[in-house]
């Protein structure tokens, strides 16, 4: 016969059984009780009255010290164990293993007064000893019938409970699994707001780069990166021109160094700028002017030997001196005219609509990463659901089989 429960009915099943079996012992287990606590008054009177007695006759004196010394610790520890011993005769769920332990210690605590002082007492009080001894044995009978009830009782409630616990760590995973699912539920919401705002944005921006001043902007700023190329390029041109000449200006500057040759300091910066500066030449149109007049003087001085050069240094030097300043005039003229082009398309390129579009841009890259981070997050969930699914059947069999030991019957578990 399989008996079909859920999770619940059966937790009220397991408490209602655990409550009968406390029920049906009580009027057995409290009898005893009473009983136990008839036999602990009548130990502790014995008790007293061995603690009161004479020693018996012919004693030698010296046992008679050590015995009545050895019957004031006996006395303390057993009154001790009495009053552990008794208790009230309620009798729950709670207080049935604390009975049992008070027993156990009490027990323990008679045993060990037994063994070290015992037989000095017996010896000297004998009649009385005797008559303690007596309502002891009784009283252990006791005891040992009650605790023989009560442990098989906690044997009982510690199955029942048990089982118990398993129903409640069965449920804890139900919640937690649930409580997960729910967390997936949200995450999986909120991943369609980050959508439905990815979709938005992305019309917002497809509509804003669609539009004539958008395009306009675009056309600015592709036209400034070109002509900070160019700008660059001319640059780079002039600055391979006077480089060119660097070797003859270089023997130049030693002579100059060595006070062979005297130069106009307004030449001589020139000539500093055309070994160290040579982009700073074109800056100004008295740059090249002085520029020209460095390049006669320099001719002059290889004409006349006094700067070494061989043939072909010395061609390219002439040549240099007709063409190159016009050369780097009409450059730093095409500069001139280039920087403007570009402070023009910078400006035209600089709007608010341009920044709308960038920080959409970014809203779209954040919002983008958003999701894939929510989605990583469910993924992972998903994967912990897996998981407690997988540790829930696993629970649930041991379950059935731990409920159909308990009430001795085959139980299932239903939903």
């Amino acid at each position: 016969m399989v008996e079909r429960l859920t999770v619940d009915s059966l937790r009220k099943r397991v408490i209602v059984l655990k409550e009968e079996k406390i029920k049906k012992s009580r009027p057995e287990l409290g009898a005893l009780v009473q009983e136990t606590n008839k036999e602990c008054a009548a130990l502790s009177e014995s008790l007293k009255e061995l603690h009161r007695s004479d020693p018996d006759e012919a004693v030698h004196y010296g046992l008679v010290k050590t015995a009545i010394e050895a019957r004031k610790l006996f006395y303390e520890k057993i009154s001790r164990a009495i009053t552990i011993m008794e208790c009230a005769q309620e009798l729950t769920g709670a207080s049935i293993p604390k009975i049992n332990e008070r027993f156990s210690k009490a027990t323990s605590i008679i045993g060990d007064a037994m063994k070290a002082h015992g037989r000095y007492v017996r010896a000297v009080f004998v009649k009385k000893y005797s008559e303690f001894e007596f309502h002891l044995r009784k009283l252990y009978e006791l005891v040992t019938q009650t605790q023989s009830i009560l442990n098989r009782i906690i044997g009982e409630m510690k199955a029942l409970d048990d089982l118990i616990s398993e129903i409640s760590a069965y449920q804890q995973i139900q919640l937690e699994m649930e409580k997960i699912k729910e967390n997936i539920a949200s995450l999986q919401d909120n991943s369609r707001k980050i959508d439905a705002e990815i979709n938005e944005a992305v019309s917002q921006l497809a509509r804003l780069k669609g539009s004539p001043e958008f395009k306009k902007i675009t056309e600015s700023a592709e036209e400034l990166e070109r002509t900070r190329h160019e700008i660059n390029r001319e640059k780079e041109t002039a600055t391979s021109l006077i480089s060119e000449l660097n070797r003859p200006f270089r023997k130049l500057e030693k002579i100059l160094d060595a006070g062979e040759y005297q130069m106009g300091p307004e030449t001589r910066r020139i000539l500093e700028i055309c070994i160290y500066e040579p982009t700073e030449l074109i800056s100004s149109d008295e740059k090249l002017t002085l520029f020209e007049k460095l390049l006669h003087e320099t001719t002059n001085l290889a004409n006349s030997g006094k700067i070494d050069l061989d043939k072909r240094e010395r061609k390219n030097l002439e040549i240099a001196t007709r063409f190159l300043p016009s050369r780097l005039k009409n450059i730093k003229n095409n500069l001139a005219t280039l920087v403007e082009n570009a402070e023009t398309k910078k400006k035209e390129s600089e709007s608010p609509v341009f920044d709308q579009a960038g920080k959409l841009e970014n809203l779209i890259k954040k919002l983008e990463e958003e999701r894939k981070e929510a989605q990583n997050t469910v993924d992972e969930l998903k994967n912990r659901v897996k998981l407690k699914e997988e540790e829930l059947v696993s629970r649930k069999n041991n379950l059935q089989k731990l409920a159909s030991e308990v009430l001795g019957t085959r139980v299932e578990i239903t939903f």
